[in-house]
This record gives C-alpha cells, sequence and structure tokens, in this order.
C-alpha cells in the first residue's frame, strides 16, 4: 500500500495555473519545493529528510523535483537566498540616518520579530547544525551571515571613526559577538517563549550599549 501510494504520488505533475508565464509558474513550483523541503528539514533534520521524502510532500515527481534542484544542498541555498532577500528588508534601518546602537537595536528587532512571525526558528537551527558537519551547507550558512555582517560593519565602522561610540575590542571580534548574539536569538526564538518583544528590545539595548559604549558626542536614547 505505502509503494502504491507512493508511486501516485511521484507521478503527480506539477500544477500550472492558467494566465501564468512560463517564469511565473517556475516560480510557484520552486516556492512548492521550498517550503515542502522546510517542511520536511523540522520533521525528519537535514540527514534524515530524503529527496524522495520532499517529492511526497510536494506531491512532485522526482524527475520534476529534479529540473529544478539536484540535490538538498542546492535547496537549502535556494531557501537561503529566500532569506537573504527578506533580512534585505528586516536590515534596510542600517541604511538609515542614525546611530549604530539605533540601528543596530531597530535592524536585530526586525529581523527577530519576522523569524517569529515566520516560525522559521527550527529551520535555522536545523541548518546551523548541518553546517557543523556538511562542509557544502556551512559555506552556503556562513555566506549568508557574512552578508548580514557585511551590512552592518559600516555603519559601526562608521559611528567608531566619527568618535561617537568606543567598543572595548576591535572591530573583528566586536562583529564576531554581534553575529552569535543574533544567531543564538533567531534561533531561540525568545517570543515564541513568553518573552515581551518591548521587554525584549530594553534588554537588547543594554546589551548594544555595553558593547558599542556611545560616547557624550552621541548619547543613548532612553
Amino acid at each position: 500500500m505505502e509503494e502504491t501510494a507512493f508511486f501516485e504520488a511521484t507521478q503527480a505533475e506539477p500544477l500550472e495555473s492558467s494566465g501564468m508565464s512560463r517564469a511565473e509558474r517556475r516560480d510557484q513550483q520552486v516556492q512548492r519545493i521550498l517550503e515542502a523541503a522546510k517542511n520536511c528539514f523540522v520533521r525528519s533534520g537535514f540527514q534524515g529528510a530524503s529527496m524522495q521524502q520532499i517529492c511526497l510532500e510536494c506531491g512532485m515527481s522526482p524527475g520534476a523535483l529534479y529540473r529544478y534542484f539536484p540535490s538538498k544542498e542546492a535547496i537549502v541555498e535556494a531557501i537561503c537566498e529566500a532569506d537573504r532577500q527578506d533580512d534585505m528588508t528586516c536590515f534596510g534601518a542600517l541604511q538609515k540616518p542614525q546611530t549604530a546602537v539605533d540601528g543596530l537595536v531597530e535592524a536585530a528587532m526586525a529581523h527577530i520579530v519576522h523569524t517569529h512571525e515566520k516560525g522559521s526558528a527550527p529551520l535555522f537551527a536545523e541548518m546551523r547544525s548541518e553546517s557543523m558537519r556538511n562542509e557544502t551547507i556551512r559555506s552556503t550558512v556562513d555566506g549568508h551571515k557574512q552578508q548580514i555582517a557585511d551590512m552592518i560593519v559600516p555603519l559601526i565602522k562608521g559611528a567608531i571613526e566619527r568618535g561617537e561610540i568606543d567598543p572595548p575590542v576591535d572591530l573583528q571580534t566586536l562583529m564576531a559577538v554581534v553575529m552569535s548574539i543574533g544567531e543564538g536569538m533567531a534561533i531561540n526564538d525568545l517570543p515564541s517563549r513568553g518573552v515581551a518583544i518591548d521587554q525584549l528590545e530594553t534588554a537588547l539595548r543594554a546589551i548594544v550599549v555595553g558593547m558599542l559604549r556611545p560616547t557624550a558626542k552621541h548619547p543613548v536614547k532612553d
């Protein structure tokens, strides 16, 4: 019975919506596969989730799925790319003319709330865990983190050069700590554990102030 169910599921052809262009249909199928893969990764772990399971999850034949993604690693890369687009929105606060403390807190809170609302913390944790074992996944995940860091560095570096902040450590060390704190908050999804958003922002601001140490030139906002 299970083999029959698998055969029927894998024979399903990708759905096509009338009135859509080929590119739009392709994007639709890509999103269909990515959502199925996310569910499988969270449910079974990256190692436990097979391409066969992903086919079953999205009701697509193996031949159809492999036309879009040749491997699980390719799927993870696509997931990270989609997240990068979201991050560009969340970290848009870093591009605004404001203090380093305000910019970093605003961007971090936008990312925390976005991660919470999407319920993506379990997937984020699974991908980070797999990156410790899989060199390809590590390269993808680390590349994603570096893109975020590259958006943060100019804000902090500029504030240091203008004498607005005086961190107790060098920029490289500071960024390593900032990224680790951000990653930890994303994985733990504190709002889902009952931590109020306003209280979380207050605590985060205190941490950022302690790390950046604003000078008299730019006093901390209450």
